[in-house]
């Protein structure tokens, strides 16, 4: 996959929210801690096919769109609101999974009378899912745990398990993990800074927690880099005095793009740069970077995307999915960002 094939739509949806995931056809939008928006995300790609807006070729191929709630409110399906505001959330098997100050819950989506379920009096304030259905628990202060989620795996160490299918992995503060395979890359106080690395043997849905391995030192030198545009790209075609700043597709040369924005060889997976010289079997993926000052976007060494850390409150790729895989979105403070990374043909 060539950049000068690789689509980037960009999607700002203007607005104060707390959360945000796309699951099986429907966007779950928090509009704020104690209220989730349900829209239909299929009919929201398939209008916004329809939109005529330009693409520029240069520096790689781009296009964007601004989007306020009143414009999302013909797709909106329904609104649950909850008593407390939540803190973290994921959705698996039509089941969304969330905590509050009370203890982490379990919530069926497919229900229209249903009610909350509490799965653990413990606080959680950071839920990751991984590729291989498995789901890890930061707590803060009190360590990182696992929730199995299936019957298919299973732990034979009882001594760590806190209640019936939560396990601790370690008492080290956990602000946050992220799955590499069957391996957790926890992070401490400092979300930019990978900490521990837990490390599991698997075998027929037996689970070891083989080692725990501190982080002491990461690998930053990372590819050649350029910045996203500051400036909202103009609708209208570039005059000839304006210099040749972007080179502008015109109509009679067609891009053919898919209608719900679907690339299925297209994928993004997180890698901290740490982990990145380990691997050398990434080339054809996006490499979701997201450490040290700058949150980037890699592909074959090219920096297709850098935001500055510190502007980012959350991100969620959906490596779990095959329609949605090929999307990364990002919670900044005054909106949310999609992501939409599509092949084109011209």
């Amino acid at each position: 996959m060539d950049k000068e094939h690789l689509l980037t739509t960009k999607l700002i949806i203007d607005g104060h929210f707390h959360d945000f995931q796309l699951y099986s056809g429907k966007f779950y939008l928090w509009t704020s801690q104690k209220e989730l928006n349900v829209y239909d995300w299929n009919k929201w790609m398939r209008q916004l096919a329809d939109i005529d807006r330009p693409i520029y070729l240069e520096p790689q191929p781009t296009e964007q769109l601004y989007v306020t709630l009143e414009e999302l409110t013909p797709f909106l399906e329904r609104t649950i609101s909850f008593n407390e505001p939540i803190y973290d959330c994921a959705i698996f098997n039509h089941i969304l999974y969330f905590s509050d100050y009370s203890g982490f819950y379990c919530y069926p989506l497919t229900k229209k009378d249903a009610q909350k379920v509490q799965i653990w009096d413990q606080p959680i304030y950071a839920i990751s899912l991984s590729t291989k259905g498995r789901m890890a628990l930061s707590a803060g202060e009190d360590g990182l745990f696992e929730y199995l989620l299936s019957s298919h795996y299973h732990y034979d160490q009882l001594d760590q398990q806190k209640i019936a299918r939560v396990y601790q992995l370690n008492p080290y503060f956990a602000s946050q993990a992220v799955w590499n395979q069957h391996d957790l890359i926890q992070y401490g106080k400092h979300r930019t800074n990978p900490t521990y690395l837990t490390q599991f043997n698997e075998h027929k849905g037996k689970l070891y927690l083989s080692d725990i391995l501190p982080i002491n030192q990461l690998n930053e030198t990372l590819p050649n880099h350029v910045k996203e545009y500051l400036l909202p790209l103009s609708l209208n075609p570039p005059s000839m005095k304006d210099g040749l700043l972007f080179s502008f597709e015109m109509d009679r040369q067609k891009v053919k793009k898919d209608s719900l924005y679907r690339s299925k060889s297209i994928r993004l997976i997180v890698k901290p740069p740490a982990f990145l010289e380990h691997q050398q079997d990434l080339t054809d993926f996006l490499i979701v970077v997201p450490d040290s000052s700058f949150f980037k976007v890699i592909l074959q060494n090219d920096c297709l995307l850098e935001i500055p850390t510190e502007d980012i409150k959350k991100f969620r790729i959906y490596d779990r999915t095959r329609h949605y895989r090929n999307q990364l979105h990002i919670l900044q403070k005054d909106s949310l960002i999609l992501y939409l990374f599509t092949e084109i043909n011209r």
